[in-house]
């Protein structure tokens, strides 16, 4: 009886210290918060400022759980590092068309010059008028190219944008913002032209630099035939709102579900009254909401012809 209760003790402590390191972790990092909370007061920061602030902590605690990648990074063996990195960059340094064929030296010594930055929702990436310091690669996130007020292009992970700055300097002509929270891969012109010139030869760079000009090419061509301003999705007035993504379509979607119902019970009724002569109670309420659902179906068909309708990609979607 004494062994069981001694093990049943023992247990029980060990999950206690389990849930305290737990909660420990937890509570370092809403203390942390508290503290940042404080600093914001202090300083007055806009409300929405603070609140984008916070939630960046948030989505890193929810990631990592309170854990220092930096420091993490810091304290392996230099080899260990190599690997890690590998691991974190390689594929997305991989996808680029230039460096496809590129052997195991060159693509480590790349990896290691890729800065990694994290982005809040509706952050500027690239803004118009500013120098391109690299190619950018999409590892998490929803990324969009604005040309003026429209969607240009959307990028998601494995996306690339501005490839041609690691041979040609570029100044940018779109804005590049976040959707979402992203985590934004950027491979540095400078590093990036360093190591070429350490490792390759002059016919092999050569080649890259006919590649990277014949994907630029490429891709204008294929925006000005799919990704023109004018064919792109609005990102201002109204039909920005008419987007399918959008808090209004998808209300305006359940609006029109409530309709669909009201028509399945409100027809057979008006049938049998026209047929049976029969009074219902409630006849005045009954008929003003379904002129109002009609007035609702009206507006649907001018919302569906004129704002619901728009071209992405060079595709009619509704």
């Amino acid at each position: 009886m004494y062994i069981g209760v001694i093990i049943t003790t023992c247990t029980i402590a060990n999950l206690q210290l389990l849930v305290t390191n737990m909660d420990a972790a937890l509570t370092s990092f809403q203390n942390k918060v508290e503290l940042i909370k404080i600093f914001m007061r202090y300083r007055r920061l806009p409300i929405s400022l603070q609140k984008k602030i916070v939630s960046f902590y948030d989505y890193q605690w929810d990631l990592l759980k309170g854990a220092n990648e930096e420091k993490f990074l810091g304290e392996l063996p230099r080899a260990l590092q190599q690997q890690v990195s590998n691991c974190m960059c390689r594929d997305l340094v991989c996808s680029l068309p230039v460096l496809r064929k590129a052997n195991n030296a060159l693509l480590n010594a790349l990896t290691d010059c890729v800065e990694i930055n994290i982005y809040s929702p509706n952050d500027d990436i690239l803004k118009p008028g500013e120098q391109m310091r690299g190619t950018i690669i999409v590892s998490r996130g929803d990324v969009e190219v604005l040309n003026g007020d429209s969607v240009e292009r959307r990028m998601m992970r494995f996306d690339r944008y501005a490839e041609d700055t690691l041979f040609f300097p570029k100044v940018s002509d779109r804005w590049v913002t976040t959707k979402t929270f992203c985590e934004i891969y950027l491979l540095p012109t400078e590093d990036f032209q360093r190591i070429i010139h350490a490792q390759c030869e002059r016919s092999h760079i050569a080649q890259m630099k006919e590649t990277t000009l014949k994907i630029s090419r490429s891709t204008s061509k294929a925006n000005k035939m799919f990704g023109s301003a004018e064919s792109s999705v609005p990102t201002k007035g109204f039909q920005k709102h008419a987007h399918p993504t959008s808090y209004f379509r998808k209300l305006w979607f359940g609006t029109m579900f409530i309709a669909v119902i009201y028509y399945t019970f409100a027809i057979p009724l008006n049938m049998m009254k026209c047929v049976e002569d029969v009074i219902f109670p409630h006849m005045t309420f009954m008929l003003s909401f379904g002129y109002l659902v009609d007035v609702i179906w009206i507006v649907d068909i001018i919302f569906k012809s004129n704002f619901f309708m728009y071209t992405d990609e060079g595709i009619i979607v509704h």
